[in-house]
C-alpha cells in the first residue's frame, strides 16, 4: 500500500508571513535556515512513507490485532487527507474502550508536526487525543497517524470504537466532511488455559453450586485470579461460596457481578491438571434457562504475568415447578405436583373426596381445562393449577315424633359441608325431648346445628306430651274430703269431687283464692298443673267467707279479697299486726258491703294478719274466717347508700340468683325472699365476701321480693323467677 505523507503548508505563504514578521534583513538567515529545516523533515518523511497519490474517502482507522495478554502499539491510519480533504490543521479523536481490557498508556509515533494532547477521560469513559497544527499551517496526510500505547488484558476481544463527535479541520478551519471511521479489535492469542464453569439443573426455590475449574499448559505457577462472573438476579439468587482448590478467596456480590478475588505469592497453584477452584452457591428463584456468565476483567496471573486464558459461561438448565393445590384444600387429592424440564409431558389428577365433584383446573384465576386429568407440555413458567370442586347437594328431611307434637322447620337440600340448623317448635301441650337420626340420640337443644354428610339424612325431633299434676284437697279435713287429684296428659279431662262431713257443707272449689267453681263435682280439660282447695263450712244459716287473700300489696297499703260462702251481703274485718286475738286485738272494720276492703296507713316491711265474718241478721253472724297472713314491702326504704353497689342478676331467673357486691359493703348480710302475699320463702345468711348466689330451684315461679339486711341497712330488690 502506498502512503502519503504532505507537510501541510504553503512555502509561499509561509515565506510572505515569515518575511512580514522581520524587521530587519539579518532575519533573512534565519528564516532561510528555518525554511530548509522544514522542507529536510518532509522529505526525511518521504523517504519513509510513499507519497503517491491515494483516491477515495478520507478515513480514520483503528487496526485489528491478535497479541498474548500485555503491552502493545496499536497503529491508527489516516488515509486520503488529500487535496480538497488535506491541509490538517486540528483532529479531535473520541475512541471508546472497556477498561476492564485495555488500559490507555499514551500515544506515540506521531507522524504530523504540532502540539498532540492524549489522556483517559473518565468522565466520558473514553480516550480522548487532540492535535493542533502550527498557527497558520495544514498537513496532508495519507498513511499512519500515530500509535496508540495500550495494555491488553486478555480473555475477551476488547474493541476500539470510535465515538460521535470526532472531527477533523482544515487549516481554514473549516471541518472536513465525510470522514469514515473504521473501529478496531484486539484478538487474544491461542489460551494457554481455560477457566470454565459447568451445566447444571436448576430447582425452583431449590439451591444448586456452580463449580469454577482451571486447567491449562500455562497455569503451572498460578499465583493469582481476578475473576467477574454475572447472573440474572431475577432468575438467582446468590447464597455464599464454598472453598475448594482456593484458600483464602474473597467474593463480593456488586449488583449482579460477583468479584473474585485470589492471590498467593509465596505458593503458586499449578492447574496444568483440571481442579475446582470454588463452587459459587445460588437458590434459582427464576422460571427459564440462564447463565453464570465470566465477564471481561477475569484475569490469570502465572507467575505475576497475567496469560493468555479462556473464560467460559455456566449454563444452569431450569427445572421448573409445577404446584398443585385443592380449593377447598380437604376436597380432593392431587397427583402430579414436581420438577419438570420445558418442553416435558405434564399428567396432573384430581380425585375428589367423598362429598365432592371436580370442577375445573385454574391457573390464576383463569379456568385452563375442565378434566380431572389434565396433560400438557411444560412451558418455561412455574405453574401453581388448584383443582377446583363443589360439594355435593344432598336432601335433609326432617319428621316430627308424634306428627301432633310440633313442627320441624330447615327441611330442604344441602351442601355438604354446609352449616345447618333445624328447630323444633312443640305444639301447645307437647314438650321437646331431642332430635335423633334412628339410631343415635343427637341433641337436646330444640334449635340443633351441624355440618351436612355427604348423604341424605333424615332426622326425628321426638315431642312428648306434657303431663301435669292436679291437687285437690279440702280446707279443713274434718269439714271434708276432696278427691280426683293426680298425673293427667295435656287436654284429658279431669274430675275432682268435693265431699262434706256430716255437720258440713260444701261451698266452693277455689284455686290460688279465686272461686273457680261452686259444684261439688267439677270436671275441665287440663292445661296446667292446678291446686284446688274444697272450701267447706258448717252448716249453719251464717256461713263464713271463704278463700281469703291479699293484692295490691304496696309499701303502706294493702288490698284484701275474700268469697262469700252462701247469699252473704255484709262482713266485718279484723286486721293487726300478725299474731293479735279476735277477742281482745286487731282493729274491727264493721258493715262491709263489698267483698275487698283497702287498708292504707300501714307500716312498710311489717307482717299483718286479718279476719273476715259474715253479718246475717243483727243477731246471727258466722265465725271468723282466717287468720291471712301477709307483709306491707320494704321498697320505699330503700337504703341510698348501698342502692348502686349492689347488683342482682339475672332477672328473672330460672335457678341461681346472683349477688355482686361492691367492696365497701358490710362483711354481715343476710337475706330474706317473700312473696306478694307476704310471706317468707327463704331466709339466710350470706357470705362475707362479695359474690353470693342464692338457689331458687324449690322456689315457684312468680314475682318475689329479695330483702338485704346489711348491718342495720336495708335493701330490697324486685325479680321474677320463671
Amino acid at each position: 500500500m502506498n502512503y502519503l505523507l504532505i507537510l501541510d503548508f504553503s512555502k509561499y505563504a509561509l515565506t510572505k508571513y515569515l518575511f512580514q514578521m522581520l524587521n530587519t534583513k539579518r532575519y533573512v538567515v534565519l528564516f532561510a535556515t528555518f525554511f530548509f529545516v522544514i522542507l529536510g523533515i518532509n522529505q526525511l518523511l518521504a523517504g519513509v512513507v510513499d507519497l503517491s497519490d491515494r483516491e477515495g474517502e478520507p478515513t480514520l482507522i483503528i487496526h485489528d490485532t491478535t497479541v498474548a495478554p500485555g503491552e502493545l502499539l496499536l497503529q491508527i491510519d489516516a488515509l486520503n487527507f488529500v487535496e480538497d480533504n488535506g491541509q490538517v490543521a486540528a483532529i479531535t479523536l473520541r475512541i471508546e474502550i472497556d477498561t476492564f481490557l485495555i488500559q490507555f498508556n499514551g500515544i506515540q509515533n506521531k507522524t504530523l508536526v504540532g502540539s498532540w494532547l492524549a489522556n483517559y477521560n473518565v468522565i466520558e469513559d473514553e480516550i480522548t487525543i487532540t492535535y493542533t497544527a502550527p498557527f497558520g499551517m495544514g498537513f496532508d496526510i495519507d498513511g499512519k497517524l500515530l500509535d496508540l500505547r495500550l495494555e491488553y488484558f486478555g480473555g475477551f476481544p476488547a474493541d476500539l470504537h470510535f465515538k460521535a463527535n470526532c472531527e477533523v479541520s482544515n487549516v481554514n478551519l473549516q471541518t472536513i466532511s465525510g470522514i469514515v471511521y473504521e473501529d478496531g479489535r484486539i484478538n487474544q492469542t491461542t489460551p494457554v488455559g481455560n477457566i470454565t464453569q459447568d451445566t447444571v439443573i436448576g430447582l425452583f426455590d431449590q439451591s444448586f453450586s456452580m463449580p469454577l475449574t482451571a486447567e491449562g499448559a500455562g497455569y503451572d505457577m498460578v499465583n493469582k485470579t481476578v475473576l467477574r462472573v454475572a447472573y440474572d438476579s431475577l432468575q438467582l439468587q446468590y447464597a455464599g461460596f464454598d472453598e475448594s482448590a482456593l484458600s483464602d478467596a474473597t467474593v463480593v456480590d456488586n449488583n449482579g457481578v460477583l468479584i473474585i478475588n485470589w492471590e498467593d505469592n509465596n505458593s503458586p497453584m499449578d492447574f496444568t491438571s483440571l481442579d475446582t477452584l470454588l463452587y459459587l452457591n445460588f437458590l434459582f428463584i427464576g422460571d427459564t434457562n440462564t447463565s453464570t456468565l465470566l465477564l471481561p476483567g477475569s484475569k490469570v496471573y502465572n507467575n505475576d504475568t497475567v496469560v493468555a486464558s479462556g473464560f467460559f459461561d455456566g449454563y444452569i438448565k431450569a427445572k421448573l415447578h409445577v404446584q398443585l393445590y385443592n380449593a377447598p384444600d380437604t376436597a380432593g387429592t392431587v397427583f402430579g405436583s414436581g420438577y419438570y424440564f420445558p418442553d416435558d409431558t405434564v399428567t396432573a389428577i384430581a380425585v375428589p373426596n367423598a362429598g365432592f365433584h371436580f370442577l375445573n383446573w385454574s391457573e390464576s384465576g383463569s379456568i385452563v381445562s375442565s378434566d380431572s386429568v389434565y396433560v400438557f407440555v411444560k412451558q418455561f413458567s412455574n405453574d401453581t393449577l388448584t383443582a377446583n370442586y363443589a360439594p355435593n347437594l344432598y336432601n335433609l328431611t326432617l319428621i316430627a315424633s308424634p306428627i301432633e307434637g310440633g313442627e320441624v322447620i330447615g327441611a330442604g337440600i344441602y351442601a355438604y359441608g354446609e352449616t345447618v340448623s333445624v328447630t323444633a317448635v312443640p305444639a301447645e301441650g307437647y314438650t321437646f325431648m331431642f332430635w335423633e337420626n334412628g339410631v343415635d340420640t343427637l341433641s337436646f337443644d330444640f334449635v340443633y346445628t351441624f355440618i351436612m354428610p355427604n348423604s341424605d339424612l333424615t332426622l326425628t325431633a321426638v315431642f312428648e306430651i306434657d303431663v301435669y299434676t292436679i291437687t285437690a284437697v279440702s280446707n279443713n279435713p274434718d269439714y271434708g274430703s276432696a278427691e280426683g287429684g293426680g298425673d293427667f296428659n295435656y287436654g284429658d279431662i279431669a274430675t275432682v269431687t268435693a265431699k262434706s262431713e256430716a255437720g258440713f257443707m260444701f261451698v266452693v272449689w277455689t284455686e290460688e283464692g279465686q272461686a273457680v267453681s261452686y259444684d261439688s263435682v267439677y270436671s275441665f280439660a287440663v292445661h296446667s298443673s292446678r291446686d284446688l282447695v274444697a272450701n267447706f263450712q258448717y252448716e249453719t244459716d251464717c256461713s263464713a267467707p271463704v278463700a281469703l287473700y291479699v293484692d295490691s300489696l304496696a309499701e303502706t297499703s294493702a288490698l284484701l279479697h275474700w268469697l262469700p260462702s252462701g247469699n252473704e251481703s255484709e262482713w266485718d274485718v279484723i286486721w293487726g299486726e300478725a299474731g293479735f286475738d279476735t277477742i281482745d286485738g286487731g282493729e274491727l272494720v264493721e258493715g262491709l258491703m263489698e267483698t275487698k276492703y283497702l287498708l292504707e296507713n300501714l307500716d312498710p316491711g311489717t307482717l299483718y294478719d286479718f279476719y273476715v265474718r259474715a253479718i246475717c241478721t243483727d243477731e246471727l253472724h258466722s265465725v271468723w274466717a282466717g287468720p291471712h297472713t301477709f307483709s306491707t314491702w320494704y321498697v320505699g326504704i330503700e337504703t341510698q347508700e348501698y342502692r348502686h353497689e349492689v347488683i342482682v342478676y339475672p332477672n328473672p331467673v330460672a335457678h341461681d340468683l346472683h349477688i355482686t357486691f361492691n367492696e365497701n359493703t358490710p362483711a354481715e348480710k343476710r337475706f330474706q325472699i317473700i312473696n306478694l302475699v307476704g310471706l317468707t320463702e327463704k331466709e339466710g345468711v350470706l357470705p362475707a365476701s362479695n359474690q353470693a348466689v342464692i338457689y331458687l330451684d324449690d322456689l315457684s315461679p312468680g314475682v318475689y321480693i329479695l330483702r338485704l339486711f346489711l348491718e342495720n341497712k336495708l335493701l330490697t330488690k324486685i325479680f321474677v323467677k320463671n
